[in-house]
């Protein structure tokens, strides 16, 4: 069977691993991409999303800009963290030049995506929440006409990557992530899903080290040796920030766990990666050292029904051996398994 997705993301070194996957995985069809600003501005993102689509052999998917800014405060970006490009020492082609696209056409590509496939579109959020947010106000029953939503953000019983209780893609634009968790709390919303959320306590377990990077990109060729130049700097970063020599690939572990849970709902044959739990989520707008963290209520103290799941546990050994093997079958060089 065929699996349908829109993927809103901000390549970024581990968003490249993650459409690497996706474009690899023999049933799922990309459906739409949404460059959404983050790691670096999103005309950057843009020209990133395009270029990866020419490498990749997808340069028939249909890609938007988002909004040129979050819903409520500047945009900051992470150069240190993903090179001045948004993938380190890797390039892509045209990586330079401008995509001559408008801004703030996520939010339609968002809602004729899902209506052109009702119930069967998984969507799948890899960087700040915008344009899903944008799109909700625009048409608030689009939750309806999706099958899935994952979520890479947040940091809930655990440390945070940006500031000492955020996550980059949530501290990105707050507002967002917050109006996408309201659309699905209200009272009488019957869904038959609910989105997950997978916060660093669990993405955080995907380590690459240099011999799965080895692995993983043994043979080059001109997609490999982009992906190698952008995790060579990335692991550079990792190990400036006294991490080691690694990198937490984020993107590419939650793109394989929405695809295998789709897989799973779908009584296909999958892979179990990680568990969720239902939980009731929300976003710290005004903390004066906490504003964009995401707060769980396990004990239920709000008083409110859950509104999404937080992916609780993460299967690392289990991805790395499913993530490389996919991506080797379909872009491995001829002459290397």
């Amino acid at each position: 069977m065929t699996l349908h997705f829109l993927i809103d993301c901000d390549p970024g070194i581990d968003d490249a691993l993650a459409l690497t996957y996706a474009f690899a995985h023999p049933q799922v069809a990309v459906e739409g991409l949404v460059a959404t600003g983050g790691n670096v501005s999103t005309e950057q993102v843009g020209r990133n999303v395009r270029g990866l689509l020419d490498l990749l052999g997808g340069q028939g998917t249909p890609w938007t800009l988002g909004a040129e800014n979050p819903l409520a405060q500047p945009l900051t970006t992470t150069e240190e963290t993903h090179g001045p490009l948004g993938t380190g020492y890797g390039l892509l082609p045209g990586q330079k030049e401008p995509t001559g696209r408008a801004y703030g056409e996520g939010a339609a590509l968002w809602i004729e995506t899902a209506r052109h496939f009702p119930g069967k579109l998984h969507g799948l959020i890899l960087g700040p929440s915008t344009n899903l947010a944008l799109a909700l106000r625009r048409d608030p029953e689009l939750p309806q006409y999706l099958a899935s939503l994952t979520i890479m953000g947040g940091a809930l019983n655990h440390r945070g990557n940006t500031m000492p209780t955020t996550e980059w893609n949530v501290h990105s634009d707050p507002e967002g992530l917050h109006e996408v968790l309201a659309a699905y709390s209200h009272p009488g919303l019957d869904l038959p899903y609910a989105p997950l959320l997978c916060p660093l306590d669990t993405t955080e377990q995907a380590v690459m080290t240099p011999q799965l990077r080895e692995r993983l990109l043994a043979g080059g060729g001109e997609l490999f040796t982009a992906l190698d130049g952008a995790l060579q700097f990335y692991m550079e970063f990792h190990e400036w920030d006294k991490l080691g020599f690694i990198a937490h690939v984020h993107d590419p572990f939650v793109t394989a766990l929405a695809v295998n849970r789709a897989l799973a709902a779908n009584g296909q044959p999958h892979i179990p990666l990680g568990e969720g739990t239902p939980v009731t989520l929300d976003v710290e707008l005004a903390g004066t050292l906490t504003r964009g963290q995401v707060v769980a209520d396990w004990l239920g103290r709000w008083g409110r029904d859950p509104n999404a799941q937080a992916l609780t546990s993460a299967l690392a050994p289990e991805f790395f051996e499913h993530f490389i093997q996919t991506v080797r079958a379909a872009y491995a060089p001829k002459g290397y398994a």
